[in-house]
Parts: C-alpha cells; sequence; structure tokens
C-alpha cells in the first residue's frame, strides 16, 4: 500500500488593502489566511513569503506573498495586494492682509510667509509663489497673491494673501507769497505755476487747480482777494493753499442826489455832486441835461471809475400817475327825501391826504364813505376831488348822478260813502297828483284793482268797508288815502189796509210784513177803535191781531180801526212812528 499525498492545499488570499502613506502598509500576519484547508493534512502550515513593490509612486502596489504547505510538502501562493496612495490635499494658512500706499510698495513674494504647511503623508510640503492678480482698480487697488502648497503625491491647495493699495495721505504745498496790486483791473488771472513745492508720497506730480477767488468785500478799501488752489494726487486726496492779494484802489465818492416823486407830467432835474476831481462818470440811463420829465418811474444810476475802482449811486424818481377818481352811489334814484351813501373807489399810489366832495352845492369832506340826504326832487351832479400824497390833484363830475322823485298824493272821490244793501254800487274817480299806477283795496273781502278809475260792488251785508288807494309814481314812491265805505240795512215793510178774519185760513190776521231794516227787539203795534182806545197790542212782529178784543177775546165789529207802529231802524238806531187805518171784514 503506497500512502503519497499528491494533492495541494487550498487557502484564499486576504482582501486588497488601500493605504494613503508607506507608513500605514500593515506588517504581515499568516492569520489573515483563515480558510487554509487539504486533503489529508489536518493543519497545513501558512508562512509569509516577502512583500514585492511595483515601483510606482501614487499609487504604489506592493504584493504580498504566502505560502500555504502541507505535511507531504504540497505547496501554494496567495497573494494579498496592498495599494498606497496618498489623496489627501496638504493643509496651510494664508498670510495676512497686506495694506499699503502707493503700488511701489507692494512687497515681492515670499514663500517663507506660509509657516503652518503640512501633509498627512509628506514631511515638508512644497510651497510656490503661483502669482499676483489686480483687481483693475484704483484707490484701493486690491492684488491677489497665490501661493500653492503641494504633497508629493502631487495633492495641491492654493492660498491667497490680499494687498491693498490705498494711498490715503494727502499731497503737500505751502501757500504762494501774498502781493499787492494797485487795482482791481491790476489783478492777475489764475496761475497754478504760483504753487512751486507740491509734493506726495505717491503720485510724482500732484495737480494744482485754481479754485476760486473770494473777496473780503472791502471793496476799493484794501480789499483782500483769496484765491485758492487745489493740490490733488492720483488717488484724489487734496490739499487747499491760498494766495492772497491785496487791492489797494479807493473809490471816488459820489452822490446822485435825494429820490424824488413827482407827478405825472411835472419837471425835474437830476445832478450828480462828485467831491473828487477828474473822475469820469456815466449815467444809466442818460440824464438830460437841463430840467426834463421822465414818462415813467425810472432809477437813474451814476458810476464813477477812479482807476478801475468802481462807485455807484441810485437816484429813482418816482413818477405818481394822477389819481384815477371815482365813486358809486349805493342808490342812484328814488323818492323824496332820498339818503345815498356814496363810496370812495378812486385809486393812487400814493394815497389820499384830503378828499373834497361836491353835492348840491354843499361840500363835505372825507376820503371814505359819506352819506347826503337829498331833501326835494330833481337830478343832481356829484363831484369828487382828491389830494395823493404826493400832492396830485384830480377830480371827477357825474352829471345828473342822482335822480330824486316827488312823492305822489292820493286821493279820491266815491259817487257815494252812504250805501244801502238796495244799491251798493260805488264809482271811484281817482284825483291823485303824480302818480301813474294805482292799487285800490275794497273791504275786508280783499278786492284789488288796478284800474284809474273802478267801479265796485260792495257786499249788500250792512257795514263798513275801508277803500284804500295806494297811488305810485314811475319810480315807485307811493302815497295811500282811505275812506270808509258804510252800507246800511233798507228799511222796507208793508201794512195792509184790510184782513178778514172769517175762519177760511185766507187773510185771516192783520200784521205789517218787515222785510229788513228794523230791529225785532224794539217793537209795538197798537190797534185803537173808533174812539181811540186800544183794543189790541203786540210787541212781537210775527204776532197779528185776530180781529178779537179784550179778557174774553170777543170778536170786534167790522169796520175801520186805527193802527200804530213803533220800531228802531237797525242802521243808525233812529226811531220810526207809523199809523194807518185797517178794514175789519169777516
Amino acid at each position: 500500500i503506497i500512502v503519497n499525498d499528491v494533492t495541494n492545499p487550498t487557502g484564499t488570499a486576504p482582501a486588497t488593502v488601500n493605504v494613503e502613506c508607506i507608513g500605514d502598509v500593515p506588517a504581515w500576519n499568516v492569520l489573515d489566511i483563515t480558510n487554509e484547508a487539504d486533503n489529508c493534512t489536518l493543519n497545513p502550515v501558512v508562512a509569509f513569503v516577502g512583500d514585492v513593490s511595483d515601483g510606482l509612486s501614487c499609487p504604489e502596489t506592493i504584493t504580498r506573498t504566502y505560502s500555504i504547505t502541507d505535511d507531504c510538502g504540497n505547496q501554494i501562493t496567495v497573494d494579498q495586494l496592498i495599494i498606497v496612495n496618498d489623496v489627501t490635499n496638504p493643509t496651510g494658512t494664508a498670510p495676512a492682509t497686506v495694506n499699503i500706499e502707493c503700488i511701489g510698495d507692494v512687497p515681492v513674494n515670499n514663500p517663507l510667509l506660509i509657516t503652518n504647511e503640512a501633509d498627512n503623508c509628506t514631511a515638508n510640503p512644497v510651497v510656490a509663489f503661483v502669482g499676483d492678480v489686480s483687481n483693475g482698480l484704483s484707490c484701493p487697488e486690491t492684488i491677489t497673491r497665490t501661493y500653492s502648497i503641494t504633497d508629493d503625491c502631487g495633492n495641491q491647495i492654493t492660498v491667497d494673501q490680499l494687498i491693498i493699495v490705498n494711498d490715503v495721505t494727502p499731497p503737500t504745498a505751502s501757500n504762494p507769497a501774498p502781493i499787492s496790486v494797485p487795482g482791481s483791473n491790476d489783478v492777475p488771472l489764475p496761475n497754478p505755476l504760483v504753487v512751486i513745492d507740491e509734493l506726495d508720497n505717491c503720485t510724482v506730480n500732484p495737480v494744482v487747480v485754481w479754485v476760486s477767488d473770494i473777496s473780503d468785500g472791502n471793496v476799493c478799501n484794501l480789499e483782500k482777494i483769496t484765491r485758492t488752489y487745489s493740490v490733488t494726487d492720483d488717488c484724489g486726496n487734496q490739499i487747499f493753499v491760498t494766495h492772497e492779494i491785496t487791492i489797494a484802489a479807493v473809490p471816488a465818492p459820489i452822490d446822485a442826489g435825494p429820490d424824488q416823486t413827482i407827478c405825472e407830467g411835472d419837471l425835474t432835474t437830476i445832478t450828480a455832486n462828485i467831491p473828487l476831481g477828474g473822475v469820469t462818470i456815466v449815467w444809466d440811463p442818460v440824464v438830460p441835461v437841463g430840467p426834463f420829465s421822465p414818462g415813467v418811474t425810472t432809477t437813474y444810476t451814476v458810476t464813477a471809475d477812479n482807476e478801475g475802482c468802481i462807485s455807484t449811486d441810485d437816484l429813482t424818481v418816482t413818477v405818481e400817475e394822477v389819481p384815477i377818481v371815482s365813486f358809486v352811489g349805493d342808490i342812484l334814484l328814488g323818492c323824496e327825501p332820498l339818503t345815498v351813501t356814496f363810496t370812495n373807489t378812486s385809486t393812487s399810489v400814493s394815497g389820499f391826504t384830503n378828499c373834497v366832495w361836491t353835492i348840491n352845492g354843499e361840500t363835505l369832506n372825507g376820503c371814505g364813505d359819506v352819506t347826503y340826504t337829498f331833501q326835494n326832487s330833481g337830478t343832481y351832479d356829484v363831484t369828487l376831488t382828491t389830494t395823493s400824497g404826493t400832492g396830485c390833484i384830480s377830480s371827477v363830475t357825474y352829471a345828473d348822478y342822482i335822480y330824486v322823485e316827488e312823492i305822489p298824493i292820493a286821493s279820491f272821490v266815491p259817487s257815494s260813502n252812504q250805501l244801502t244793501t238796495i244799491d251798493t254800487e260805488v264809482m271811484f274817480e281817482n284825483t291823485s297828483i303824480s302818480a301813474d299806477n294805482y292799487l285800490w283795496t275794497f273791504g275786508n273781502d280783499l278786492s284789488t284793482s288796478t284800474a284809474e278809475n273802478p267801479t265796485y260792488q260792495f257786499p249788500i251785508d250792512e257795514g263798513g268797508y275801508e277803500v284804500e288807494l295806494i297811488a305810485y309814481s314811475p319810480l315807485g314812491c307811493s302815497d295811500t288815502a282811505r275812506m270808509v265805505i258804510t252800507v246800511v240795512e233798507e228799511l222796507i215793510f208793508y201794512v195792509p189796509n184790510s184782513f178778514t178774519p172769517d175762519g177760511d185760513s185766507f187773510n185771516e190776521y192783520f200784521q205789517a210784513i218787515f222785510t229788513s231794516g228794523f230791529d225785532p227787539y224794539d217793537f209795538e203795534l197798537l190797534i185803537f177803535n173808533r174812539w181811540g182806545e186800544i183794543i189790541w197790542e203786540s210787541h212781537d212782529d210775527s204776532i197779528g191781531w185776530d180781529g178779537s178784543y179784550g179778557a174774553g177775546q170777543k170778536l170786534a165789529q167790522d169796520g175801520v180801526y186805527t193802527w200804530r207802529i213803533e220800531f228802531k231802524k237797525t242802521a243808525n238806531d233812529q226811531r220810526v212812528l207809523v199809523t194807518g187805518h185797517v178794514s175789519l171784514i169777516r
């Protein structure tokens, strides 16, 4: 029996290992082989054979070999890959920002400014200058300076340092030496070249520019002009220097004269007073020689030129227009007496010192409202004369300005003023004077008429009716006349001369029949026989005699009897007594 194991053992290589640094490569370990096996040998032997590098870097591949051997010497090898590849960037901090004023002050690049560069694998990463990039601006200009930090595997970062170039220092220069000139015409023109020592920390040639000339206001009295120049560098930093120029000339004294106020059309003369001789003067506008009449208010300016030192004086001639005189009355026509208030509407530049009104031959003073009463009818002129504050006088007359109409006289005559209820028509004759319109009112029923001579039918009711006539003039002036028209009740009654009290219901009684005009409460009827004895009486007009007499109501005989009736009229309480005879027939 030949026992000979010729079968190789088995096993699996460990998993690939990835590390970044060579120092991170793990030590070999046979225990990493965990599934070794053999057909005969219970525990095949695992042994480390060796590490072999591919000689490259970033990445570098190391092949680690293990052997597996059984008891009969059958053997296999398995390889584990260890990959060394640094993929982590180095680190470092940018240098601090640098602030400088001039471009010439920009420092040269210096990688040594980066002091904290580091890497996970490389002991000394390489720091290098990359470049400077400007933002293209100025004042300030920002330059970005870039450095790179690189490890042995080429992993790289960049850091930026800011360099800010900003000139904030103003230039310098001295004030030019003061000068003095005879007159204003001798003041030199501005010249920046009078500033001779301008300097700047960055700008080679600061710019000098004239800014302004400012006078101290003492014109022609050692007037001092402060001339200012600006000195500016390329960044706009600026200072000002001043150059003092003194003008030695003085003005010639001149007096145009006092202002004048004249009335329109008046003459005036203008003459200037010039104490200093040899000075030429000019008037603007030109002043005529001798008296002249300005058309409008004008200011005349006289100018004297003494070696370029100008002095002037003004004279104003105020030409006041003649006052415009006007007025208005609140009532221009009316009835006598007429009171009119006149309002002064005149205008004057200088106001008024006096106003005189002439009305109906009378004089009133006052520039405000005046009131005048026209007692009599007629037309009236009104004149107003004004004096302005300058003394200009003007006047205006309004002819026939006021019309005063006389009051009419109202009167009339009626055809009758005592009427009875039988006839109440009245014709009125208008006897008014100075009237052309009329208004009649006829008593209590308020009836009216505008006829000149109306006829009116009064009511038949007795009483008094007041008739009123208002007479109007053409302007509406009025007068009133009144009269009472009386309507009384007409006395109407009838007394029969016979009656037949025979019981046939016809003509059974004797009584007076009253229609109007009597007082039924003051009535008496007496019947007499032939001997004059009273045989029957009544105080009620509604009761008639039935032909009887005495207490027993005896029948009177046929015959003629005397009667007497006494009563009172209602119109005037007049008592009336009437008598007569009546025939009694049975």
